[in-house]
């Protein structure tokens, strides 16, 4: 019986070049960085109004960027600014050739800004457990539980700013 032979493993760009093209792989990589620094390269007002749909190979040989908006002010302000973002384009991604920028009406266009976690402060289990013990006398359980989640905000907030003063002055 004839042993099949074993797979060669190959770097992932390869098989996708040759489905979509060196040409069209490049064009869809850079819309991703241009996807990704969309907010350095128009700001972030801008940024949450519009937002890049598509970059098209023009017949001379360049590229078109074609940027949704939602509001036809916001296209006026993009075709102002078409050479400063056409430059910021260049400067962030590295995206050569490009030469027009047009707009499209889209309701609901713009990239929102991914907001950063915040830190939650935990409230030591100590004092958890010294809130429980006095609240014991409260017979209602709902008021006893309303109580314990009041007095529980209260210290996480007290603790909130705590660390926000020790930040400061370690800064």
């Amino acid at each position: 019986m004839a042993r099949r032979k074993s797979s060669e493993l190959k770097h992932i760009q390869l098989d996708i070049s040759k489905i979509l093209g060196k040409e069209r792989l490049q064009i869809l990589s850079s819309m991703g960085l241009l996807r990704r620094n969309w907010h350095e390269i128009v700001g972030p007002m801008m940024a949450d109004r519009c937002e890049p749909i598509a970059i098209e190979p023009q017949s001379d040989g360049s590229l078109g960027l074609l940027i949704a908006v939602n509001h036809p002010v916001i296209a006026q302000h993009i075709r102002l600014l078409h050479e400063e973002i056409r430059k910021a384009c260049f400067a962030q991604c590295k995206l050569q050739g490009l030469t027009k920028v047009w707009t499209k009406v889209q309701a609901g266009a713009g990239i929102k800004a991914i907001q950063k976690e915040q830190h939650i402060n935990v409230v030591n289990c100590g004092d958890l457990r010294r809130l429980a013990e006095s609240l014991q006398d409260v017979e209602d359980k709902a008021l006893r539980r309303v109580m314990f989640q009041a007095f529980t905000a209260q210290l996480t907030y007290h603790s909130y700013f705590k660390s926000k003063i020790s930040e400061e002055t370690n800064t």
